[in-house]
């Protein structure tokens, strides 16, 4: 049995799916920590399962994420098949590649822009050039009505600059979007994911030691959350089903029944139950990993 609060929270996640479709992105990040594989899920593969997911739990958002979605021709008519049928729908990007104008309701899409801190940093680890792109893309969205956050990867050499970094943002938007800071994946996680390419560089985008680590969770909004519970029914390009965004043991395919993978899913969080001993967590779907990230919470 799982305790009320963590069934609650199940429950609801139910109805939010992240679909990964391509590894594959236009930029080369430094720190960035997949191989750029070759599968693509084709939108007909995706609207297949979100048609047979919804007949067991009604799906109300879907997050996208890469790779760059945005690198895919097709993805805006996806989006607005989607939103047709009445799903918001939140996507992570880069924010330089423009194809705004073909989205037909932009107030019933969140984009979550990366950006890795102030200018001079950013362009370091993503390209000369692209935090310009990446603000000019995000002051198009907002004046198309596009909800907007940021997801920022943290390091050792970025974290002194996050007020500098929010003060900024406010500066060149004309208002201060939420921000999420994920700190760079540890080596606990590297070394077990799935596509993973162990580190990238390390060169002036350091790990965080542990104090800067639980510094940078207690004082801000981070992923993944200092309470857990961002487990879901992932997708990914492969056509592999995992317990959250970040898994690395599959919890079925695809092709697959829903009904099957959400009950897989459930006997993931028993799993987790039975052998936590953390009180103040929502859960999580693989708990002899936790994205590496155990000791701090």
């Amino acid at each position: 049995m799982l305790p009320s609060k963590i069934t609650t929270h199940y429950q609801k996640v139910l109805h939010h799916l992240y679909i990964n479709p391509l590894e594959k992105c236009n930029l080369r990040c430094k720190i960035c920590y997949t191989r750029k594989t070759d599968p693509i899920l084709s939108n007909s593969e995706i609207l297949d399962f979100v048609e047979r997911y919804n007949k067991e739990e009604r799906v109300e958002t879907i997050t996208f994420c890469g790779g760059e979605v945005f690198a895919l021709a097709s993805f805006p008519g996806l989006v607005n098949t989607l939103l047709a049928q009445g799903i918001f729908i939140q996507v992570i990007t880069n924010g330089t590649i423009d194809r705004l104008d073909a989205i037909a309701t932009p107030n019933a899409v969140n984009l979550i822009v990366s950006l890795d801190g102030l200018e001079q940093y950013h362009d370091a680890n993503r390209g000369a050039g692209n935090f310009v792109k990446s603000i000019a893309f995000m002051q198009k969205a907002h004046q198309l009505g596009f909800h907007l956050e940021v997801f920022s990867i943290i390091t050792h050499q970025n974290l002194p600059e996050i007020d500098q970094f929010e003060a900024r943002l406010l500066l060149l938007l004309g208002f201060k979007p939420p921000v999420t800071y994920h700190p760079r994946k540890p080596p606990a996680y590297l070394t077990h994911h799935p596509v993973s390419n162990i580190i990238g560089e390390t060169e002036n985008f350091d790990f965080l030691t542990p104090d800067e680590m639980r510094q940078v969770m207690g004082e801000r909004t981070v992923f993944p959350p200092k309470n857990l519970g961002c487990y879901q029914i992932a997708v990914a390009s492969d056509g592999k089903v995992y317990g959250c965004c970040e898994g690395t043991i599959p919890i079925g395919k695809l092709v697959d029944d829903p009904k099957l993978l959400i009950e897989k899913l459930k006997e993931r969080l028993v799993t987790w139950e039975q052998s936590n001993t953390l009180s103040n967590c929502l859960g999580c779907s693989q708990a002899d990993f936790m994205c590496g990230i155990k000791q701090y919470l």
